[in-house]
């Protein structure tokens, strides 16, 4: 089994790199395969220039998007984290998701729209945020945040989203609090599997 984790925060520091690091503990003592893509600390290019669009209209995939292409097609779960910048994800991220899930490879279209190619995808959404979960709720934003960050993307290519937590005021969150949030991410887990 594989696990792929992508993580887009600059910050060695960050709840995000903490999280990331320790999924990919937890996954190798569990004898899973684990691949950590931390965004800003690989030299791929996350800006589809015209160039990389050309080529995929044309049928080549450039030889650094496949190489993204076959973690992710070798994956059997994905995980994702990241900050909520601007009510979305980081440019980094952001720009990988432009790159690597192509028209051909994530999706096709057909006469009946679009159809998602990755259905064999589990992935679980991990965000952080600065404000609390009640104050998104209230202008309907944490829903809208599952939709857009999550269906409409990873849904979109065909991927089952077992799973989208938020970690709120996370840069006021103290040690203690942080390693709450740790441990109720990682506990998910297994209760998420449990439950498909």
């Amino acid at each position: 089994m594989t696990h792929l984790i992508i993580s887009a925060h600059p910050s060695d520091k960050s709840f995000s790199n903490y999280l990331a690091k320790a999924l990919r503990q937890q996954y190798e003592l569990l004898g899973w395969k684990v691949i950590w893509r931390n965004l800003y600390e690989k030299d791929f290019s996350v800006v589809l220039s015209p160039a990389d669009l050309e080529a995929l209209k044309s049928g080549t995939v450039p030889a650094d998007i496949e190489a993204e292409q076959k973690l992710m097609q070798e994956a059997d779960l994905i995980s994702v984290v990241y900050p909520l910048w601007w009510a979305s994800f980081p440019a980094v991220l952001k720009g990988y998701i432009d790159r690597v899930l192509t028209n051909g490879f994530a999706f096709k279209y057909g006469r009946g729209g679009a159809t998602g190619l990755l259905t064999d995808k589990r992935v679980i959404l991990h965000t952080t945020m600065g404000n609390t979960v009640e104050e998104y709720d209230d202008k309907g934003l944490i829903e809208a945040f599952r939709t857009i960050q999550g269906q409409e993307v990873f849904g979109f290519c065909g991927m089952q989203i077992i799973g989208h937590h938020f970690y709120p005021q996370i840069t006021l969150a103290d040690e203690k609090q942080r390693e709450h949030y740790l441990q109720k991410a990682l506990n998910s887990y297994p209760e998420i599997f449990a439950r498909i």
